[in-house]
């Protein structure tokens, strides 16, 4: 019996002892895994004070980078020189998901308790640091932006900062579409006249500079034409230097048929005695005669006279002449520069694309003022009118289009559909 129950007794207590040794082993393991919590929040906390202090310091920053950086050095992973701001790679996951579970912390809050907390870190501008670090790492979260345009209606955030803020999310993201929305948002605070448009598009030049198709950067500059057109002028001699540099990048190709026809909506022509797009005046349109096989000089008179010969002068202002025929000559050097390009870098569709466009804007505009359309009618009304009168004209009685139309069929069938398509040459079908 004895022996029996001291069995029994041993049998239990082996467990307990294995059980407080399991116990103990997971103390220390939830304690270590809490030590390092801290450790790694105390960093965290230290790194974003880094770059809280670098944004207090420096009004200027140009330019935000994450360097790859896989260990620490035991050194401040914060790198700040001559406006240029960067954060070595091994802690950016970090830094960023501290800085997240923080601000989704305050997202999670009662109204109430959003402005207790707010009032609490007016003054150190707590909640403002979190989203810097968390947006320059991570452009994208929609939450986050919003979050500071609520601190700019609270007055927590001023303009100009925000404004410089954006800027600096796009020289490592430059195709953040969340950082030109808060622009323009930001903007709707401004008058047109008190914002510096040639800035923003410098912006946007850059941006499209370091990401080739950047639809949201065209997009903006789209946004700043309809805002200041004072720009024009600027903006054609600043795509075409941008067409020469990135030869594929078909975003600025549109633009540029966006801001052709913009210039022809509003009348806009240059002085007499200036150039157009980087070539004399009216010089491009005269040579694009001389390929077609029509011979005059660069005077205004003579290329109306093949343009329009029947228009009504007297029907249209001296002013939509004159827009008429820069505009002309712009899109005839469209046509010849992507011949150049064409001859120096081998066919691209975009060469071709953009010529097409450039064609179809010349003989539109032609028709358009041939039969008094102008841009003071609605705009659908203008397309249908406009097609209609495609279909039905005659061009054999049209001297410059007649030559358009003979000269084109020469280039193969596919470009025998597309002219039919748009322009309604009506070649035979293939």
């Amino acid at each position: 019996m004895c022996l029996g129950t001291s069995n029994r007794t041993e049998g239990k207590r082996v467990p307990r002892r294995i059980n407080i040794h399991i116990e103990i082993t997971l103390v220390k393991i939830l304690n270590s895994m809490e030590e390092e919590r801290n450790e790694k929040k105390v960093l965290c906390e230290k790194i974003i004070r880094d770059i809280n202090a670098v944004f207090l310091k420096d009004q200027d920053l140009a330019s935000f980078e994450i360097i790859p950086k896989e260990t620490n050095c035991n050194k401040s992973p914060v790198v700040h020189v001559e406006h240029n701001l960067g954060l070595e790679s091994w802690c950016a996951q970090h830094v960023y998901d501290h800085a997240h579970r923080t601000l989704i912390s305050h997202r999670r809050q009662t109204s109430a308790q959003q402005l207790r907390t707010l009032q609490q870190q007016q003054q150190s501008d707590s909640l403002a640091k979190y989203l810097n670090v968390a947006l320059l790492i991570n452009p994208d979260v929609t939450t986050f932006w919003h979050i500071r345009r609520q601190l700019v209606q609270k007055n927590r955030l001023s303009i100009n900062k925000e404004l410089q803020f954006s800027a600096l999310v796009l020289s490592i993201k430059p195709k953040s579409n969340e950082a030109f929305a808060y622009r323009r948002w930001l903007y709707s605070f401004q008058s047109a006249d008190a914002i510096d448009w040639p800035n923003e598009i410098g912006i946007c030049e850059r941006a499209a500079d370091r990401c080739a198709s950047n639809y949201h950067a065209w997009s903006h500059r789209q946004w700043i034409l309809q805002s200041g057109p004072c720009l024009l002028q600027s903006e054609l001699l600043r795509t075409e230097k941008f067409m020469r540099k990135h030869i594929s990048d078909y975003s600025c190709y549109h633009y540029r048929q966006v801001l052709l026809n913009r210039a022809f909506e509003l009348n806009f022509a240059l002085p007499n005695d200036s150039s157009a797009s980087g070539s004399a005046s009216l010089a491009s349109l005269q040579q694009l005669m001389t390929n077609y096989g029509l011979k005059c000089e660069a005077k205004a008179e003579d290329l109306l006279e093949l343009l329009v010969p029947h228009v009504d002068r007297c029907s249209i202002s001296n002013q939509k002449f004159k827009s008429f025929l820069y505009c002309c000559n712009v899109a005839a050097n469209d046509i010849r520069l992507c011949a150049e390009q064409r001859l120096m870098y081998g066919q691209r569709d975009c060469f071709e694309l953009h010529r097409r466009a450039a064609l179809k804007f010349i003989v539109e505009q032609c028709v358009r003022l041939q039969m008094g359309l102008t841009s003071g009618h609605p705009l659908p009304m203008v397309a249908e009118d406009l097609r209609l009168y495609l279909n039905n004209f005659d061009f054999e009685k049209h001297p410059f289009l007649n030559a358009v139309r003979r000269e084109e069929s020469s280039l193969g069938g596919k470009h025998r559909r597309w002219c039919n398509l748009h322009l309604s040459f009506g070649y035979p079908t293939d």
